[in-house]
């Protein structure tokens, strides 16, 4: 649904940039549904400031009307999401209604296609005018993964990898340059899970966890047909998010009964999952893992597999963005690795090509960004 406004001042503008401020501390903890911050506004004051903190938590507007108390009378409301509107429960638009605020102003419309633009209209109903679009684009991608999911019931996929300023993943003899531990922690901590692939287990043994205060640890998704994780495993000690496992193994009907065991033991909750093309090579189907994990309502996914686990996603169409850290050194060598595996594109119109590039500095090196596809 598309809902016509008349075009914001540059004061809106302003307090809208304030409430999306806020509501980058839900960031990693509000998932599926986006993230949302709020700011009430009287004679030009900043009278109440809410977010959405996630969970069974107060959404944003009543946590920032709540702060306003009476002073909300006459005021104006910033909200990034359209506020919630139920007729079978207490919902954001009747809290909105009795606190008698005069008009509203939202960033961007409920991700949610069966919901997008009811709350518009019920407050208008009310007798609130009301003003949409404000700082729409920045929102709309701050939460893109919500947006994504709650449209296709499918995660956002984003792929991460380092290379160097010659596009090497690793020297020749398997030394890889590092991208910033603070980069690497704020990418885990905006995504709900991360996917490797087992030889990144077995080589690196990572942990896949975060360092940001407030930060949870995403979930760590183990691509392994064969299920060859060792059971020492670091990631296997991670502690999840909420309820989460440790680690999900995603394994084939191929894999050995007593590995399965030992992994589940370690603490492993382990996915058998459909797998493609010669089954003795037990390949598991990323596509359709992907709506398996949706099912779980895991709504964004960041990759950071090898070469070849990069290559499969890439050659199945299923990367919505990149991120590529670029590290300053030329690490040379003939034999030195890419950060894409498998035979490669034969012409470079046959490539898959990026799109909306950003690019700015991180660390002594370049954080890369850009889009695959549609999204």
């Amino acid at each position: 649904m598309s809902t016509v406004s008349t075009p914001a001042g540059t004061t809106d503008t302003a307090f809208m940039r304030r409430a999306i401020e806020l509501s980058e501390f839900g960031r990693g903890w509000t998932s599926p549904g986006p993230m949302a911050g709020a700011v009430v506004v009287k004679d030009g004051e900043v009278v109440g400031e809410g977010f959405y903190q996630g969970g069974g938590s107060p959404h944003a507007e009543p946590c920032a009307l709540g702060a306003a108390a009476e002073r909300a009378q006459g005021a104006t409301l910033y909200v990034t999401i359209e506020p919630c509107f139920s007729r079978t429960r207490e919902s954001c638009i009747s809290r909105i209604a009795e606190s008698g605020v005069a008009r509203v102003v939202i960033g961007a419309e409920d991700p949610n296609p069966v919901a997008a633009g009811k709350g518009v209209a019920a407050l208008r109903e009310r007798g609130v005018e009301v003003h949409v679009g404000v700082e729409e684009q920045v929102i709309r991608r701050g939460n893109e993964a919500s947006y994504k999911f709650l449209a296709t019931r499918r995660p956002f996929v984003a792929l991460f990898g380092t290379m160097s300023f010659d596009g090497r993943v690793a020297t020749s003899i398997g030394e890889k340059p590092e991208a910033p531990r603070s980069a690497v922690d704020l990418l885990r901590a905006s995504h709900d899970a991360v996917l490797v692939g087992v030889s990144t287990v077995v080589q690196d043994d990572p942990e896949i966890t975060t360092h940001l205060e407030r930060a949870r640890n995403p979930l760590c998704i183990v691509v392994d047909g064969m299920a060859r994780t060792p059971v020492s495993a670091r990631i296997l000690g991670n502690k999840g998010a909420g309820a989460r496992p440790q680690a999900l193994v995603v394994t084939t009907r191929f894999a050995p009964d007593d590995k399965l065991r030992e992994l589940k033991a370690a603490g492993a909750e382990v996915l058998v999952a459909p797998e493609e093309g010669d089954p003795l090579a037990a390949n598991i189907d990323l596509n359709r893992l992907l709506t398996l994990l949706g099912k779980r309502e895991v709504a964004s996914v960041l990759i950071e597999g090898g070469g070849t686990l990069s290559d499969a996603a890439l050659a199945a169409g299923l990367i919505d963005k990149i991120y590529l850290y670029v590290h300053p050194a030329i690490l040379g060598g003939a034999s030195a690795p890419g950060l894409v595996g498998g035979l490669g594109a034969s012409f470079v119109e046959e490539a898959p090509a990026v799109s909306r590039l950003g690019c700015r500095p991180c660390g002594e090196g370049l954080l890369l960004e850009g889009y695959l596809g549609a999204t």
